[in-house]
């Protein structure tokens, strides 16, 4: 049977495919949508709020980093390495002090608001504060009191791990009063006090050290770190309180806790999964490689959050608008956000990454020509954030949609890729080896959350045209 003759650009009848002429059309009227969604999310609430975070993100990331500088040069490698096993102690206590009430609450709040539930919303902040101030008090005085048999063999660092155990109640309150903060959407009050205020006042009393050449030892940096946290808080409960907290109801009686710490759990488990992921290197390297080798290591672990930028700046506004499309189930308005927020993050992480990779050498230096030996390690981990971030931001999406356990096991992979690595490298090689565990781990997780997400989350169940965010 003879077919007939095709004219240029069309398909023959019943043959599949499609028409040539038509796929052009095709990838420009894909490429329209993608183009309009990005002008709407570029001048979106998202996106507005992603901007004034990146700006006080730079500041904080500008003082962490002088900060940093001051406090090596004070101190030297093995002091550095001192007060760096400390804080990591203290970071994970920290996240036990929480429970993981800071972070729900970048959920519940807006959800509640959606809702128009200001009785029971009040309830939750009278509940989680409480929570948490009582669990900080707790574990601060069990804290610094075990700091001294477990650490009396050397009264310096046990006197500066007393003083850590003291900082982990403003420490505590503050991530809480971040998390109210962020839930409300006042994403300039959630930053300003814990990551500019505090390290600012903190970078002041280590310039006056620095300059004046008066002794400074671990100890007295943990004394003017907890001042610092206290003048921190009181400013963001002053800020809070006159902003938001005052407009609350009386609260609705009191939520069932048991729901609420049910609830609370999965960011609880993720949080300490995240903290470990970022500290586990510095107590390995403390505990098999020693003090030297630690505060080398301390310069890249603290450049870490500049190369992670982009990401932590877009993330404050993108998880609580998650939570609140997820209730009005706007699923594909969430798949928009997500795919040009993985973009934009992921390209502009990349150049980050070249820009301090290529400068490493004078980085380090400012450190310490001690420290200078420690740039190569950059590359490393910077390759590891790089490709993470092309994974997208699926453990926000995941908690925000209500799959905390997912995100928590995926961080928990995250975790055992990293102490497995660890153990096996840092005898060996010492800082490199904690640099290509942290590095692998970060793939390992997020490639675990994205194929969670896909496949675990009703947004990506189905699909649907474009919808501007």
């Amino acid at each position: 049977m003879a077919v007939p003759p095709t004219s240029p650009g069309k398909t023959a009848p019943g043959s599949p495919g499609r028409s040539t002429s038509d796929m052009p059309t095709k990838r420009r009227a894909r490429f329209d949508r993608w183009l309009a969604s990005g002008r709407s999310l570029a001048s979106g609430p998202i996106a507005r709020a992603s901007g004034t975070s990146l700006a006080i993100r730079l500041a904080s990331l500008a003082l962490l980093f002088a900060q940093a500088v001051l406090t090596a040069r004070l101190l030297g490698p093995a002091g550095y390495g001192t007060v760096a096993s400390v804080l990591a102690v203290v970071h994970i206590l920290v996240m036990f002090a929480i429970l993981g009430m800071g972070s729900l609450a970048v959920r519940e709040i807006p959800v509640r608001l959606t809702a128009r539930q200001p009785k029971e919303l009040a309830a939750f902040v009278r509940f989680s504060f409480l929570l948490v101030l009582g669990c900080s008090v707790l574990i601060a005085l069990v804290a610094a009191t075990l700091a001294i048999p477990v650490l009396g063999g050397n009264m310096l660092t046990g006197f500066a791990a007393i003083l850590g155990g003291l900082l982990i109640v403003p420490l505590a309150m503050l991530a809480l009063l971040k998390g109210w903060a962020q839930g409300f959407g006042r994403i300039a009050l959630s930053l300003l006090p814990a990551d500019v205020v505090r390290p600012a006042l903190l970078v002041i009393v280590l310039g006056f050290a620095a300059f004046t050449g008066v002794r400074f030892a671990p100890e007295d940096y943990f004394i003017w770190a907890l001042a610092s946290a206290l003048v921190a808080l009181f400013i963001a409960a002053i800020a809070l309180w006159r902003d938001k907290l005052r407009e609350l109801p009386k609260p609705a009686g009191t939520p069932h806790a048991r729901r609420s710490l049910a609830n609370a759990m999965p960011f609880l488990g993720i949080g300490l999964a995240a903290i470990l992921q970022g500290e586990i290197n510095t107590l390995l390297l403390a505990a098999l490689a020693g003090p030297e080798e630690t505060g080398l290591f301390q310069p890249v672990a603290r450049l870490l959050p500049i190369l992670t930028l982009p990401v932590q700046a877009a993330t404050f506004a993108y998880a609580p608008r998650m939570a609140e499309l997820r209730e009005q189930g706007e699923f594909e308005r969430i798949r928009s956000i997500t795919r040009i927020f993985t973009l934009t993050t992921g390209f502009l992480t990349l150049a980050l990454a070249l820009v301090i990779c290529i400068a490493g050498p004078w980085l380090m230096l400012a450190f310490g020509r001690d420290f200078v030996a420690s740039a190569p390690l950059l590359w490393i981990v910077a390759g590891g954030v790089v490709v993470s971030t092309f994974f997208g931001p699926m453990g926000h999406l995941l908690t925000m949609c209500g799959k905390g356990r997912e995100a928590f096991l995926s961080q928990l992979c995250g975790v055992f890729a990293n102490l497995i690595l660890a153990l096996w490298l840092v005898p060996r090689v010492g800082a490199t080896g904690a640099a290509i565990a942290m590095a692998a781990s970060l793939v390992v997780l997020t490639s675990i959350t994205f194929w969670a997400a896909r496949a675990r989350l009703d947004v990506y169940s189905h699909e649907t045209s474009g919808v501007q965010a």
